[in-house]
């Protein structure tokens, strides 16, 4: 009787088909985890961009001693102007937050109403923030 040792070409090749769909499934997780990361983490910065816009802006119109609002423009002390331009909040002509879609400020009375909205990335969701003032003076 022969005993070979060895493996066949069937064998070779079943073996070789088995390993490169394991190797193309795990290579498939890895990207869809790392699109993942870079579609939260664009919608992080997102979120914290409108946030820090909207906690800037809160701040200084509760310091200020005047304020006024003219078409989405924001006047405080009548020396600061915040306004939308080309998706930045500008204060004084100089930018302050990016990527903000829009800028909302309404003014009636005692009580000022701001809205900020981010731009979303690859059909993320808007991240959207309201706060409404009211002034004391």
């Amino acid at each position: 009787m022969k005993t070979e040792q060895g493996v066949t070409l069937v064998e070779v090749l079943a073996a070789a088909a088995l390993l490169s769909i394991i190797l193309l499934l795990a290579s498939s997780v890895y990207l869809f985890g790392q699109k993942q990361v870079t579609t939260q983490t664009t919608e992080i910065q997102n979120q914290e961009n409108v946030s820090l816009a909207l906690d800037i802006i809160t701040k200084e119109i509760r310091k200020a001693s005047t304020v006024s609002v003219t078409n989405n423009i924001l006047t405080i002390n009548n020396t600061d102007v915040y306004q939308l331009v080309n998706n930045t909040i500008n204060k004084n002509n100089q930018p302050l937050i990016t990527n903000i879609q829009q800028f909302n400020i309404q003014m009636t009375n005692k009580q000022i109403t701001i809205t900020i909205e981010g731009l979303s990335a690859n059909n993320a969701p808007h991240t959207t923030l309201s706060t409404t003032i009211f002034i004391r003076n």
